[in-house]
């Protein structure tokens, strides 16, 4: 297929996001298009115009496109150092008092964090009714995520301290059935859409190295003002905040972003 011209562009964007609320301006153009291109290769599609046409006039081609342009490589407990590191904030710091975690796993793709913090969760602060709002633009990757299902890659990295959480099968694993009742699936679009609050954790990885700075920068600030005083975010190992005090983060270790204590917050405001 040959590539549009900048005005091509520009009009299928404005007409997809009247449509969807989604706005591919905020997200790299290089990568984007070049994704797009392919799936238009790949469906056979001989013209630009014609694969447009095709997402905005029918909603099922238009969910199968949106699908598709979501990147899902996820599984549970990737980089297990980090989540080592995670291990110890909700051991010292979430779950003090027996009190339970209000989290959100912000691009939970097919569940496989969501269901790592849960376990992980439930094994070091039984019996208690802690909550994971887990939200995704891909509406069939949650699907799977709320069948409990991994596949062989997803499944590959589970510690035997927490294989009593995860069937392993040869296809990969199931997720216990009392890890799902923390976890809430919605539909959500982390630029669009509103953001909750209170949360004593949020985790959001390799879901915005796909998005422009602006749109970071933006995202980032809603995370704080979701966030609880004393609250985390947990981002990818291949992103950082970079103006962390402007936005009023702490940053105790690397890819862990701190919003400080309300008396912290009440010295930085005087």
């Amino acid at each position: 297929m040959q590539a549009p011209n900048d005005i091509q562009w520009a009009t299928f964007y404005r007409k997809l996001k009247e449509q969807t609320g989604i706005d591919f301006n905020m997200y790299k153009q290089n990568q984007l298009q070049r994704q797009i291109l392919m799936l238009g290769d790949q469906r056979r599609i001989e013209d630009f115009d014609t694969l447009t046409n095709l997402v905005l006039k029918s909603p099922d081609e238009r969910t199968w496109f949106l699908d598709k342009l979501a990147i899902n490589v996820t599984e549970v407990f990737r980089n297990p150092e980090l989540w080592r590191d995670l291990e110890k904030i909700v051991k010292n710091e979430l779950i003090g008092g027996g009190k339970s975690v209000k989290a959100w796993s912000a691009g939970c793709s097919t569940g496989a964090e969501a269901y790592s913090l849960a376990a992980m969760l439930d094994k070091f602060s039984p019996g208690k009714p802690h909550r994971i709002q887990c939200t995704d633009i891909d509406q069939a990757a949650m699907k799977q995520a709320k069948e409990g299902t991994l596949n062989r890659m997803e499944a590959r990295m589970i510690p035997k301290e927490f294989d009593e959480y995860f069937d392993v099968t040869s296809e990969g694993a199931n997720v216990a059935p009392k890890l799902k009742k923390f976890l809430n699936f919605q539909q959500h679009n982390l630029l669009a859409d509103s953001y909750g609050v209170g949360y004593d954790l949020i985790i959001c990885r390799n879901v915005l190295i796909y998005f422009v700075d602006e749109a970071k920068e933006q995202i980032f600030r809603r995370f704080f003002n979701a966030l609880r005083p004393g609250g985390y975010l947990f981002l990818g190992s291949s992103e950082r905040i970079y103006n962390t005090k402007d936005i009023g983060f702490e940053c105790p270790r690397p890819y862990f972003y701190k919003k400080p204590s309300e008396e912290k917050l009440w010295r930085n405001a005087s």
